[in-house]
């Protein structure tokens, strides 16, 4: 253990209101051993005020703190005397939608902020959520997966800055898809993001940076196809469900609204690349099986898509 019951330390968890990062502030709190200062635009928000009344240990051991990543002084002060950190980044812009590709790059200036603020800061344990190089899995096919990359790119920022010091997560998004334009006997993996990022990032922590440095760590369930999704939420839930796949196109129609209309052709062009990713890789065709060491070091497996079914008693969208 990195820590004691007795002297327990801060770890800092980003995006603390949102699902990867509650998870993570939710598991870390399980254990005496942390302290979890949970960083978010707006302590007074509703959604951090909710985090705080549910999630608030007998012993104190939740604050909930001002941590903007445009604003590297307030990351300053969050990362303050914490000894580790639980990153994660956006392809979001919280202030504006993505219009152009050039402002997709806001992505790793939030990221840099928050690997320099824990540089500055002295923090020994930087444990991000990070994806896969795309542009070298897919030989420079799809070149405009921005959210992947850009990720990817904080991740190198990261291990360049803070030696010694960060280990990385890979999830995958988690968002049932009946209608994702997949083919129907196309593999891909399911991620319950905040059950399962929080356990791993969790016992990443527990474990240490000595048994940790410089790794990464597949956050990702068993692989399933669309048909195999569908099958499965019949029989758990009763509900009938197909797979009516839209196409690559109409999905990045669908998902920019969410970013800015510079995130179509990231979003289509993730899409026409899980289509024809290779069965025999994981984290989004871009790796070799054998890399995730998850079960072995971690002792650890992602959520499949039927526990997660099962524990969170979903049944479908919910009808007017």
């Amino acid at each position: 253990m990195s820590t004691s019951a007795s002297h327990p330390r801060v770890i800092v968890v980003l995006g603390a209101t949102g699902n990867q990062g509650g998870g993570v502030a939710r598991a870390l709190l399980k254990s005496k051993s942390w302290i979890v200062r949970a960083g978010t635009r707006d302590p007074d928000s509703p959604k951090a005020q909710k985090l705080l009344a549910e999630e608030q240990t007998n012993d104190g051991r939740l604050e909930v703190v001002a941590a903007h990543v445009y604003d590297i002084e307030s990351l300053r002060k969050a990362f303050a005397g914490a000894y580790g950190v639980f990153a994660i980044t956006s392809e979001r812009h919280p202030d504006k939608k993505i219009v152009n590709e050039e402002e997709m790059q806001h992505e790793i200036e939030a990221g840099r902020n928050i690997v320099l603020a824990a540089k500055e800061c002295n923090v020994q344990h930087f444990v991000f959520s990070s994806l896969p190089d795309m542009m070298q899995a897919t030989s420079g096919q799809f070149p405009k997966l921005y959210h992947m990359n850009n990720k990817h790119a904080v991740e190198q920022i990261a291990r360049e800055e803070l030696p010694g010091k960060v280990t990385c997560l890979i999830p995958d998004d988690g968002i049932v898809r009946f209608c994702y334009p997949l083919p129907s006997d196309q593999v891909a993996q399911w991620t319950d993001p905040e059950y399962d990022m929080g356990s791993f990032a969790a016992k990443v922590f527990d474990l240490g940076i000595d048994q940790t440095r410089g790794k990464t760590y597949l956050v990702m369930g068993p692989r399933i196809t669309p048909q195999e999704v569908v099958e499965t939420f019949t029989r758990v839930t009763g509900q009938p469900a197909i797979h009516s796949p839209t196409s690559a196109e109409e999905f990045g129609d669908l998902t920019a609204p969410l970013v800015g209309p510079a995130f179509k052709e990231d979003a289509t062009q993730m899409m026409q690349w899980a289509a024809v990713a290779p069965k025999g890789k994981v984290a989004y065709g871009a790796l070799e099986p054998e890399i995730d060491r998850s079960a072995d070091e971690l002792g650890l497996t992602a959520s499949s898509f039927e526990a997660w079914l099962k524990r969170s008693g979903w049944t479908g969208p919910d009808r007017e």
